[in-house]
């Protein structure tokens, strides 16, 4: 069977640990930040995933070329809950980072719950990881 899915940046750990860093429009710098809340699609997270599932194929000529692993991109999502920026962090080539990038986007049209800290809404950045195994 052949198909992509999402993981954890490092699957290698037990607890998936997401890392957010929040934007200081004063000081125009990203740093790491403990949140009140983790931003959240509108619908769930769940469903989130699901509909990034739904949209995924994987390339042809990644499939002949026998193309495996993770591409990482990273999301940027905004006080008002809209995904204003994604960027690819790691490639993998033949067509998997677009794919990725393409089924992040479509799942991203119903926007998120946004990022609070000390109790306001906030800019935050963060990475995901998207498996393309042939297995």
């Amino acid at each position: 069977m052949i198909y992509a899915s999402i993981n954890p940046v490092d699957s290698t750990v037990l607890v998936e640990e997401v890392i957010y860093e929040v934007y200081d429009a004063t000081t125009k710098k990203w740093s790491e930040a403990k949140l009140d809340r983790n931003p959240e699609a509108n619908g769930g997270n769940e469903n989130f995933w699901n509909i990034v599932n739904s949209q995924m194929m994987y390339p042809d000529r990644a499939q002949r070329a026998k193309v495996e692993g993770d591409v990482i991109l990273t999301m940027t999502i905004s006080e008002k809950g809209q995904l204003v920026e994604l960027l690819v962090k790691q490639k993998l080539g033949a067509g998997c980072e677009e794919e990725a990038f393409n089924a992040i986007k479509v799942a991203a049209t119903n926007r998120f719950v946004p990022a609070m800290l000390d109790g306001k809404p906030v800019k935050v950045r963060y990475d995901v990881s998207i498996n393309f195994s042939m297995k």
